[in-house]
């Protein structure tokens, strides 16, 4: 009997949604215990908590931030008119075998065409006096240090053509020089690489230009 008072309070505290039940606990003159939702004197109160159920909310799964690498910078074409022709391009059998030179481009262009910075940053160095082949391989050249630390190098310019000067920054488009036949030139043409700075030394590293290489025609397939 009381078992079953138990359970039926058991279900009805279950029942219940917002209020917990109390019962009193009391003995009679009998010794027999029983409980009651009524208060009697001498009655021991006892309060049951409801057991709430909880909805128990689906783990979230926690999706890590996607981080996109930077996409390489893509430079515009350095020099107006055209088109010309790429005569040697990466990796190039000729001459671009060292660390220095090895992501280098060779674009084939009349002499005195107009070279133009394809990224701003500050001229570093330049040359302006060499003659014909001289004492550089580079010939007259103009040097530029990205703000990212890279360097763009412009090589084998006309003699006395160079129009900036060292320590004067530059923007996009802005005016170099005009290409030449200075240095170890085998031709008329512009050699443009982009170098890093090492612990070795300066290194060529690739980069693209903003329009396909392929648009050119190649040189060296005699097209």
């Amino acid at each position: 009997m009381l078992m079953r008072f138990l359970l039926c309070c058991g279900l009805a505290t279950v029942a219940m949604s917002t209020q917990a039940m109390t019962l009193y606990k009391s003995t009679d003159a009998n010794g027999v215990v029983f409980f009651s939702d009524r208060q009697t004197p001498g009655a021991q109160a006892f309060v049951i908590q409801e057991r709430r159920a909880e909805r128990v909310k689906p783990a979230v799964r926690l999706v890590p931030e996607r981080r996109y690498p930077q996409q390489a910078y893509r430079y515009p074409l350095p020099w107006r008119g055209g088109p010309f022709r790429l005569s040697q391009g990466p990796n190039g059998s000729f001459s671009h075998t060292d660390a220095k030179s090895r992501y280098a481009m060779d674009i084939a262009m009349p002499e005195g065409t107009p070279i133009i910075a394809a990224r701003s940053g500050v001229v570093v160095r330049t040359e302006n006096a060499q003659v014909g082949r001289g004492n550089d391989a580079s010939g007259n050249f103009v040097r530029v240090r990205h703000d990212d630390g890279t360097e763009g190098v412009y090589l084998h310019l006309k003699q006395g053509s160079v129009s900036v000067r060292a320590g004067q920054r530059v923007a996009m488009g802005s005016p170099l020089a005009l290409s030449g036949n200075t240095g170890n030139s085998s031709g008329p043409h512009l050699h443009f690489v982009v170098q890093q700075s090492t612990e070795a030394g300066l290194v060529s590293i690739p980069y693209e230009f903003n329009q396909p290489v392929g648009t050119l025609p190649n040189f060296a397939l005699g097209n």
